[in-house]
């Protein structure tokens, strides 16, 4: 590849970076599984997360595209977004313990397939896919090809997948060494987090 080719990768990788670090729903459910479960249940809602990312950018880079979500079809993702939130907020209310001793009591989802939904029912990850992805794939392919479109999306989920480790460990070591009290009260924060972003999402796609 050229110089000029693999600008836009180099670019990407940066831009991913800080798409992590704009806090947003996916942020707040990795930030609440790392303080609920540690280091361990943090990154595998982690991998839910951008092996999703990663797939739905993939079909992007190789010539799939869709208009960005609009109408009614906005509307019904905002709410099943929303409800997802609200979901994990009661969940997170009514685990008073971490997740790996609660797990052992009652079966739950798999932190993965959480982060999984958190962006399969993420209005802003398709308006991403739809408004930004499209064009900026459009653009690589011109640049160097299928394989230039590729290592874009994959530079774009690598940065990504950076910016939300740091979430991660800050929340699976950072605040839980901090001592089980101030865990138990930023796990009811985030839950109240996660309630306040469900509800504005639910209200949003019914108003």
């Amino acid at each position: 590849m050229t110089a000029t080719a693999w600008t836009p990768v180099l670019a990407w990788l940066g831009r991913g970076v800080a798409l992590a670090g704009a806090p947003g729903p996916v942020q707040a459910v990795l930030m609440a599984e790392s303080v609920r479960g540690g280091i361990g249940r943090g990154f595998r809602a982690l991998a839910g997360v951008h092996l999703t990312f990663g797939l739905l950018l993939v079909s992007w880079a190789l010539g799939l595209s869709l208009a960005p979500p609009s109408g009614l079809t906005l509307r019904l993702l905002k709410v099943a977004g929303g409800a997802l939130l609200l979901w994990l907020a009661v969940d997170g209310f009514r685990s008073r313990q971490p997740a790996v001793e609660a797990t052992a009591q009652r079966r739950e989802l798999p932190p993965a397939a959480r982060g999984s939904l958190a962006i399969l029912l993420n209005p802003g990850a398709w308006l991403f896919l739809g408004a930004v992805a499209s064009p900026l794939f459009a653009s690589a392919t011109h640049r160097g090809g299928t394989q230039t479109a590729l290592l874009v999306a994959l530079a774009l989920v690598a940065g990504a997948a950076l910016g939300d480790g740091a979430v991660v460990v800050l929340g699976g070591v950072g605040v839980r060494r901090a001592g089980e009290r101030t865990g138990r009260w930023v796990r009811r924060a985030l839950a109240i987090v996660l309630a306040a972003l469900g509800g504005w999402l639910v209200v949003q796609g019914i108003t």
